[in-house]
């Protein structure tokens, strides 16, 4: 059903749509695109590294596809979005063939996993990293290039260096 590389788990799910729904989500899908009142509770879920929906026409047929990479268990990932983001569950499924509704859990559970296909490939480019250790390698570069840029003595560049550690040791 899913593919792992390291600490990274992928999920693909396609789900049948009901046509009317498609026409939802294309006119819902701009407005949401950007929107902090949208993807601030999704940003607050930190063990995703990244998310993508996109809608397929085959045919006569409406599927909506929703590819993810996450850290964790994947039954732990579908929980939290029952937990965190019902309503946009509902909004994002509503008119998917047999959706149950994001609670209770275990329904939606079977729901999602039933359309769940496996990965044949997954890649990922920091396997044994998590979210929090690939952003917080990229604040500590930053701030380390703060500390690089200064063209001061060696007196002014050790207490710069030793600012950087106090500021960033709790991401080393």
């Amino acid at each position: 059903m899913r593919g792992r590389h390291g600490r990274v788990e992928a999920i693909t799910i396609i789900t049948p749509v009901r046509g009317w729904w498609s026409w939802w989500l294309r006119l819902s899908w701009p407005f949401a695109r950007g929107n902090p009142l949208v993807l601030r509770p999704l940003l607050r879920l930190a063990f995703i590294h990244f998310a993508h929906w996109s809608l397929i026409r085959r045919g006569r047929g409406r599927y909506l596809l929703f590819q993810s990479n996450f850290n964790g268990d994947v039954k732990q990932y579908v929980d939290a979005f029952s937990l965190t983001v019902p309503g946009r569950m509902r909004l994002m499924w509503g008119g998917a063939h047999g959706f149950p509704g994001p609670r209770p859990m275990e329904r939606f559970k079977r729901f999602i996993f039933g359309r769940a296909i496996p990965a044949d490939h997954y890649w990922s480019a920091y396997p044994e990293a998590t979210t929090r250790m690939v952003t917080d390698a990229l604040d500590i570069r930053a701030r380390y290039g703060e500390v690089d840029a200064i063209e001061a003595g060696p007196e002014a560049f050790a207490a710069a260096y030793r600012r950087f550690i106090i500021a960033v040791q709790n991401k080393l």
